[in-house]
């Protein structure tokens, strides 16, 4: 007799059990039907604004703001000379996207092997192997567009912003030639007299923000101007070009209130 009642125990026990979440869910279900058709409608009305807040939103923003940096880099593309710039920049934002900027930088450089090899061949005969002249600085005032930006978290643990841009600019350069007769290196003479060249610019930069104060800068840059002439006009061996690569650090000044 005991058996057969503590059977019935269980069974009921378990059939309760069973029953109260569906009957839960049953009652639940209008509420969530409700809280769904709400979301759709409410999607419907601010869905648009909501997306576009969260496009725009910056963690850190750059409007009207100044950006000081330093720069380092190589300009691996010479045939002659691996380049190693080592720089300033100064940039403006007008608003988050649009910046002026002015950058110059000193231009240390070493020789390739292709050049050493020329050399040891030639009985270091400079002129008789046809080295172009070496690029020692340059200096100009460049547009920077950043139109891409986004978010970007570090191990869960910070989230940043960076943003994407082009750049292109106007400047001069200044370069020097070896004198085969004095035997020594002198500063390039374009037009007559004017120690420098000019030249364009045009590549993409890219901030990482690693505070509201600080950002990690890549740069790439492709400078084009006026080669050296054997002899004739200024202009008779048309254009050299020198492909950069740039790492810097920017300090960026606070905003305005």
């Amino acid at each position: 007799m005991n058996g057969r009642w503590a059977l019935r125990t269980v069974i009921g026990i378990v059939i309760l059990c069973a029953w109260i979440p569906v009957a839960f869910a049953e009652e639940g279900a209008p509420a969530q039907e409700e809280r769904t058709a709400l979301d759709q409608n409410l999607d419907k009305v601010w869905g648009k604004e909501r997306d576009v807040k969260v496009i725009q939103k910056r963690v850190f923003e750059k409007d009207q703001r100044h950006e000081i940096g330093i720069l380092v880099g190589i300009i691996p593309n010479d045939s002659f000379f691996n380049y190693f710039p080592v720089g300033l920049r100064y940039d403006y934002f007008l608003n988050e996207s649009v910046a002026i900027e002015l950058s110059g930088a000193y231009v240390p450089s070493v020789d390739t092997n292709l050049r050493k090899d020329l050399l040891k061949f030639s009985g270091n005969a400079i002129s008789s192997v046809q080295i172009p002249e070496k690029v020692t600085w340059y200096a100009g005032i460049n547009a920077y567009w950043a139109p891409i930006h986004g978010k970007l978290s570090i191990f869960n643990a910070k989230l940043t912003s960076f943003d994407i841009g082009l750049l292109v600019g106007l400047g001069v350069i200044g370069s020097e030639t070896y004198n085969n007769l004095h035997k020594k290196w002198e500063a390039r003479k374009s037009y007559g007299s004017v120690p420098f060249n000019f030249q364009a610019n045009l590549g993409l930069g890219m901030h990482l923000f690693l505070t509201d104060y600080l950002a990690l800068r890549l740069d790439y840059r492709h400078y084009i101007f006026p080669a050296y002439p054997d002899g004739g006009s200024e202009w008779s061996n048309g254009v050299r070009s020198l492909a950069e690569v740039t790492l810097g650090l920017g300090y960026f000044t606070p905003a305005p209130k």
